[in-house]
């Protein structure tokens, strides 16, 4: 039987969402690269909160409704970390859960606001 695994190529970033964040005109552009193909997503103006213990992100999903209508083989989604306090990532999660792919070159106006720099690339897996 072959194995199907439950995550594809994850990407986790640096940058604490776990608070409102406020989205301008200076800082609405994310871009990225996925298997060498670039990527840009401008956010709509506004201020979004994340809540940590409710799990829940308006932050992610302003970003999903960006992303949706230019066909980014990727979800994205709220990650949990734990390092002396407990805080909130955006996880960028190729939509291939067989294949490794390379998700890189964060920038963007955005980027600092909402991913910084790779904290975690993980392979696909179960």
């Amino acid at each position: 039987m072959d194995r199907i695994a439950a995550y594809g190529q994850q990407v986790w970033g640096s940058v604490d969402i776990n608070h409102q964040v406020t989205i301008t005109s200076s800082n609405n552009t994310f871009t990225f690269t996925i298997d060498d193909t670039s990527y840009t997503i401008t956010l709509p103006n506004g201020t979004y909160k994340t809540i940590r213990e409710k799990h829940e992100s308006e932050l992610v999903q302003a970003i999903t409704s960006a992303a949706s209508s230019l066909s980014i083989p990727v979800q994205f989604k709220l990650g949990g970390m734990h390092y002396d306090q407990k805080y909130n990532v955006l996880i960028i999660e190729h939509t291939d859960k067989d294949n490794d792919h390379v998700l890189d070159n964060f920038t963007g106006s955005a980027n600092d606001t909402l991913f910084g720099s790779i904290m975690f690339n993980l392979k696909p897996r179960d």
